[in-house]
């Protein structure tokens, strides 16, 4: 029914594992199918076929019943209990038919009497090898298409982390500018903001920048935070909480190495990991009631982060009013620490944007 060029086109995509305890026929065998199989591996005994399954995935099983030390039987049983999916095939003799029931419970696809004839075996591997490869080709495409919702995924993720974060500095930059400004004086804040990002151009006499060890481990930080916060908050675990205290410890340690440019910035960054390891129950409260805002603010803090070290790893940290540049970087630590800590709030002053 089925020629030699009909079951190439699947099996040659195949790995096959062939077990079979008479030497000459393994020989004769494996050099039949070699021509059609992308692999194949022999065994001379059950156990020695389980071992090398337990090594290296296969797409079909080819096996003798009747070997020594570990008969097919049971080693077809075996195998069935790591893959229930695994396609296989038994090799049996004429006089061997009331062992078929057997072969039957333990799960096989189909078999193969001895003496072995090449048509036969054509028209009994044919469909086996069809659908083995057309599991092979689902397994491809769920796997591809896993890899593009992970991907979508990861560009939602950083979609809505720049929203926050655009949302977030527009508040941060409204508030700065209500504390510089008097209550009697309009200020229009999509005028005065191209302004207020101006002033960070005024460079020192120092050139000071991030050497590459300090911005690969702080982007590495930084992007471990939004992970930890989602375990926090999918398993109320503590420890994620002190994951996050502690790599807002690590990350002031590392900029009080560029003292006094980022001081003020290193400062807060470590009384955020303090009040996160004093107060864990008092952040996971906040972070189960409120945590788009949580998520809000973190990005925010993250995203600055990132572009400090995009920036600073080519132009110089010593500003002449480089405090100016972390402000809203500080302040949305401070609101942070504001939203679990009581006693950093006073009435109405500091919110959730």
């Amino acid at each position: 029914m089925y020629n030699a060029k009909d079951l190439r086109q699947y099996t040659k995509h195949l790995n096959v594992l062939y077990v079979e305890d008479d030497n000459q026929l393994r020989e004769s065998t494996v050099f039949l199918f070699e021509p059609f199989f992308k692999e194949i591996d022999a065994a001379c005994d059950g156990e020695e076929g389980l071992a090398l399954y337990n090594k290296k995935q296969y797409d079909m099983v080819i096996t003798d019943i009747n070997m020594p030390k570990m008969n097919g039987i049971e080693m077809i049983s075996k195998i069935k209990e790591i893959n229930t999916e695994q396609k296989i095939v038994a090799i049996s003799a004429h006089n061997e038919s009331d062992i078929l029931i057997d072969l039957i419970k333990a799960g096989i696809n189909s078999f193969i009497l001895k003496p072995i004839i090449q048509k036969e075996v054509i028209n009994t591997l044919y469909p086996i090898s069809r659908d083995a490869y057309t599991q092979i080709q689902n397994i491809e495409l769920v796997n591809e298409l896993n890899e593009k919702n992970e991907e979508l995924e990861k560009q939602l993720k950083e979609i809505k982390s720049k929203n926050n974060t655009i949302d977030t500095k527009h508040a941060q930059v409204e508030k700065l500018l209500q504390m510089a400004t008097s209550n009697d004086e309009e200020v229009q804040a999509d005028e005065i903001m191209p302004e207020y990002f101006e002033k960070d151009e005024d460079e020192g006499d120092e050139n000071v920048v991030f050497l590459k060890d300090d911005a690969d481990d702080l982007l590495e930080y930084f992007n471990e935070i939004s992970e930890y916060i989602s375990l926090a908050l999918m398993h109320s675990n503590k420890d994620d909480i002190l994951e996050i205290s502690n790599i807002f410890s690590k990350t002031s340690s590392l900029l009080l190495r560029y003292s006094p440019y980022l001081d003020s910035l290193a400062a807060s960054m470590d009384e955020l990991s303090k009040a996160l390891s004093e107060h864990t129950d008092e952040f996971m409260d906040i972070l189960t009631n409120d945590s788009d805002s949580v998520f809000r603010l973190f990005d925010a803090v993250s995203s600055d982060m990132h572009r400090y070290v995009e920036r600073f790893s080519v132009e110089s940290i010593a500003m002449k009013n480089s405090h100016h540049i972390h402000d809203p970087t500080t302040l949305s630590i401070r609101q942070i620490i504001a939203s679990f800590v009581e006693d950093e709030l006073e009435s109405g002053e500091i919110e959730f944007f």
